[in-house]
């Protein structure tokens, strides 16, 4: 009995972090049915442009509740990348950033923040997306143009 109502109060928190989200992307000149993206490995996932940056806010599933990721790719990598000194630049650069951080997988480098669901409001989906965004748009050009690469827009 207490799984159903466990799958009652996820299902019910996913459908508030959706209208969130929607809300959210509205504020910010997005309108939601034209962000609205298809991931096989999201619950729901949108994509807005911001500048040169492409940001992809999804809401996965995880083991307690649903989560939202926002992770916009900043560069991908080429051979001509020295990536050791990259990596220690992105990780001095971690060390400035509140809430969000950069990433590598394979041979892109993302900046990303997730976080639970769990008692989420508008004000703290709005500052998440529009950190990342901004923040990935403000380093993506001067990471390209100090480290080469090209700028990330990955779908």
């Amino acid at each position: 009995m207490s799984s159903g109502l466990f799958a009652n109060q996820r299902e019910a928190n996913l459908s508030s972090t959706v209208a969130l989200v929607e809300s959210a992307l509205e504020q910010l000149g997005y309108p939601a049915a034209t962000t609205r993206v298809k991931d096989p490995a999201a619950l729901h996932a949108w994509q807005i442009p911001k500048g040169s940056a492409l940001t992809k806010v999804t809401l996965l599933s995880r083991a307690q509740f649903t989560h939202l990721r926002v992770c916009a790719v900043v560069m991908t990598l080429d051979g001509k990348v020295d990536r050791p000194a990259l990596h220690a630049h992105l990780l001095e650069l971690n060390a400035g950033l509140s809430g969000a951080a950069f990433a590598t997988t394979g041979d892109e480098v993302l900046l990303l923040a997730e976080r639970s669901t769990l008692d989420l409001d508008r004000s703290e989906v709005l500052d998440v997306i529009k950190r990342v965004s901004t923040c990935a748009d403000d380093h993506d050009d001067v990471l390209v143009a100090r480290f080469g690469g090209t700028l990330g827009v990955s779908a």
